[in-house]
């Protein structure tokens, strides 16, 4: 290349424009014949230099423009305008299309005469079908959100007013399109809301969060209300400002009322169950004064008459002929006494409000192993403290339920009786050494301490619930342990045992 070439800037140029391969750059002659052919227009056109130079450029359209005249109308174009751009189908040499960006000028020399024009076409098929996918995509998006009829979907803009709306939010909230479209969405909040300033709090929120979630009343076109489950979300450009909201409105009105009447039936059924177990509690405590009462009444008069039964018996072995058979009813009214003595006591002991449980526990379980022959142990901790009334009560009824089973169930010889200070509570263990409980009734009773066996120690379980304490039985090959504990509240402790 010599430097004239340079100096002049033909040749530099010439080779600049034969070597570029993203664009067709070549010169047509003014009747439209192709006069030069760069790499770039062989790639995308897909002739060879020999191949189309001093041919129609025509041949480069569809045939419906060369029928129409286009190609010749766009070199009028360039000639009367200097210039023409634009955009549409073009054709490769092998017949496939492709969509195309042309831009032709009109070249004239320095009298203004047209020499001839030159072309530039880049290949935009790519970019044109993306175009086309992302349009496809929004007008799917469009098209479906405008469908949607469960959920009010529209879009606000900077300042809350509404700028689209879907069928869901005509029909939620009962607004046509005309109606609402312009206006600021703060009409759908009740005018509480409204004076406290909800509405644009709720944007706030949206934009420093990125999200706005609530869940509250909402009022429609004819004023109603509706409980609207609402979310907010910013719409922000590439450099981070905010343009708009989407707004997404469900109407939860009818599982809100769901809601609401579960709870309001979860309450009744509370509320049954309280009083159940409150005439539960008024049941045994019914239960025990009318121990009490046959107890008093047993040991008061049939033990009475038994006893002057007796003594009479006794002045009348005086008479030798009768002295062995009065003998043996005398016996047999002393064993009277004693029995009736007996039930009354555990119907209802006089021991335990005299001198508590620490004393009745013994005196228990020594008549227990007489009447059952088995063996059994107690020991309490030393700083034992007096429980009230209805505490030591239940846990003398826990220790009578339990026994009662160990000697009807368990086949055990021994039963061993603990009472400890645990942890602000007080602890009655009994446990045996015999063949378990079945599995399904511990199961059961584990599940709600409702379940144990024998409908005394259901009726004590639900009894130490009354008094903040529970009931726990586990059991095995080993035996069978039953564990009451009482917190050691003020209602629940007496006076210190000396």
């Amino acid at each position: 290349m010599s430097d004239i070439g340079w100096q002049h800037g033909e040749e530099p140029l010439r080779l600049f424009i034969e070597n570029v391969q993203d664009y067709a750059v070549f010169l047509l002659r003014p009747d439209g014949c192709v006069a030069s052919w760069n790499i770039g227009a062989e790639r995308i056109k897909g002739y060879k230099p020999s191949e189309i130079i001093g041919q129609h450029f025509s041949r480069f359209y569809p045939e419906d423009d060369v029928r129409n005249g286009f190609p010749q109308a766009l070199l009028e174009a360039a000639t009367e305008e200097g210039r023409v751009e634009t955009e549409g189908w073009r054709v490769r040499q092998d017949g496939s299309k492709f969509w195309a960006r042309v831009t032709i000028t009109a070249i004239k020399d320095s009298t203004g005469t047209l020499i001839g024009f030159g072309k530039v076409t880049r290949d935009l098929t790519e970019r044109r079908n993306a175009e086309l996918a992302l349009l496809k995509s929004e007008e799917r998006s469009r098209l479906f959100v405008e469908a949607v009829q469960d959920y009010a979907i529209f879009m606000l803009d900077r300042e809350g007013n509404v700028v689209t709306w879907n069928v869901g939010a005509q029909r939620i909230k009962g607004y046509k399109p005309s109606e609402i479209i312009g206006h600021h969405f703060s009409r759908f909040y009740p005018e509480e809301d409204i004076l406290k300033g909800k509405p644009a709090w709720d944007l706030e929120v949206a934009i420093r969060n990125g999200r706005f979630e609530d869940e509250g009343w909402r009022v429609r076109s004819d004023g109603s209300r509706f409980w609207a489950n609402v979310i907010i979300t910013p719409l922000r450009d590439s450099a981070g400002e905010v343009l708009g909201f989407t707004k997404i409105t469900r109407d939860f009105t009818e599982r809100m009322k769901a809601q609401k009447s579960l709870e309001e039936s979860q309450a009744r059924l509370e509320e049954s169950e309280r009083s159940l177990r409150e005439l539960s509690l008024h049941l045994l405590r019914i239960q025990d004064e009318e121990r009490r009462r046959i107890g008093r009444e047993i040991h008061d008069s049939l033990g009475q008459y038994l006893s002057v039964l007796k003594m009479k018996l006794d002045s009348m072995g005086a008479n030798r002929a009768t002295s062995d058979e009065l003998h043996e009813c005398a016996e047999m009214a002393e064993a009277c006494v004693k029995e009736v003595r007996t039930i009354s006591y555990l119907l209802y002991p006089p021991m335990l409000d005299e001198m508590g449980l620490n004393s009745a526990i013994p005196w228990y379980l020594e008549g227990f192993s007489k009447r059952s022959g088995i063996k059994t142990t107690f020991n309490a901790t030393k700083d034992f403290r007096r429980l009230s009334r209805d505490a030591e009560l239940v846990l003398f009824r826990v220790l009578q339920e339990s026994l009662t089973n160990v000697q009807r169930h368990s086949g055990s010889p021994t039963a061993d009786v603990t009472i400890t200070h645990a942890e602000r509570a007080i602890k009655l263990r009994i446990r045996d050494k015999g063949k378990g409980v079945p599995i399904e009734v511990l199961e059961e009773s584990n599940q709600d301490w409702m379940g144990s066996p024998g409908v005394g120690l259901r009726g004590m379980s639900e009894r130490l619930r009354q008094l903040g304490g529970r009931l726990e039985i586990s059991s095995g090959d080993s035996g069978t342990e039953v564990i009451a504990t009482i917190p050691l509240q003020d209602s629940n402790v007496g006076t210190a045992v000396s």
